[in-house]
């Protein structure tokens, strides 16, 4: 009797018009809803896992996770608890049919239905879960460099020459383990930080270098990928000859000059807002590449002797002698 006083009901309900005809709508589709639920759920929940294990596999690979896709997760965790606790509530009060609260939990599985559909559609829109993430570069970590006035006269000298518009290519030399490879990465570290350069790129030549190995630590410190060996000059001579951005290459320790356009590095007045700075032991290698020359000397004796109590007697006191 109740069931067909129900039916009755609805049926009468379906033939309103909006927006009571909706309001009897969640009574008449409140099956059916629920079990849209449930689908609704089973597929999202597949979808959770999925991005899951893509943000795994990305914080593994040290990746920035996208705010669009944690704030997705938040979303689809809590959508999913609101549309179990609405099944278990269904399910433990089956027995007990009341007109009231079917309408109520059937508005709230049809409200629930179109939320859970919105999350999935979502998720086909933020395509890759992650950003590659700059990892500071190590080759620039500098923890060996002493403020000496002598090497503190050649850094200043050198970034105001870097920061000239008409100096492209910037050298120094000295002799071997003078600390040439010391102050570029200083000079390097403080140009980043004066921000008279975008990006710094350190690259440190071996004594037979390999076209192929420059190109790929360059390409790499600067997040550049080929996809073809033929490509590799001509695709790193148009990031370096970006006119956006700003960039240092540092060519540390070159024994001989070498072709830069063959690397795919530009040179001259050829490099837009790309600079260089060479070390060498070899005046005639920084000649032949077209540079503004430094010179790096021994340290004075008073520095000498400063080094080698900061290295070798750490402790020491001057006023103790």
């Amino acid at each position: 009797m109740v069931e067909t006083v129900v039916t009755a009901v609805l049926e009468v309900g379906k033939s309103l018009a909006s927006p009571i005809g909706r309001q009897f709508m969640y009574l008449y589709n409140y099956r059916s809803n629920f079990e849209k639920m449930k689908k609704e759920v089973t597929k999202l929940k597949d979808a959770r896992d999925e991005v899951k294990d893509k943000v795994d596999a990305a914080v593994k690979n040290v990746e920035k996770i996208k705010h669009s896709v944690k704030d997705w997760q938040e979303n689809v965790n809590s959508t999913i608890d609101e549309a179990e606790k609405l099944i278990r509530k269904k399910e433990t009060s089956y027995r007990c049919f009341n007109l009231m609260t079917s309408y109520k939990n059937g508005r709230k599985a049809s409200k629930q239905v179109e939320a859970l559909s919105e999350l999935l559609k979502d998720k086909a829109t933020f395509g890759e879960v992650s950003l590659p993430t700059i990892i500071e570069d190590r080759r620039l970590i500098n923890n060996d460099y002493k403020a000496f006035e002598s090497r503190n006269a050649i850094l200043n000298d050198v970034l105001t020459a870097l920061n000239d518009d008409e100096r492209k290519t910037i050298g120094i030399y000295g002799m071997g383990g003078i600390g040439k490879t010391t102050l570029v990465k200083e000079i390097g570290n403080q140009a980043k930080k004066k921000q008279l350069f975008d990006e710094v790129v350190l690259v440190e030549v071996p004594q037979n270098p390999s076209t192929e190995r420059i190109q790929e630590e360059v390409a790499q410190q600067l997040g550049l990928k080929f996809d073809t060996e033929t490509e590799k000059a001509s695709k790193l001579y148009a990031r370096l000859n970006n006119k956006e951005k700003k960039i240092l290459i540092i060519l540390d320790n070159l024994w001989e000059a070498i072709d830069l356009k063959t690397i795919g590095i530009p040179d001259g007045d050829d490099n837009g807002r790309c600079k260089l700075l060479l070390t060498t032991r070899e005046r005639d290698v920084l000649l032949n590449m077209g540079s503004r020359i430094f010179q790096i000397d021994n340290l004075s004796e008073e520095e000498s002797w400063r080094l080698f109590k900061s290295t070798a007697w750490p402790d020491y006191d001057d006023d103790g002698i």
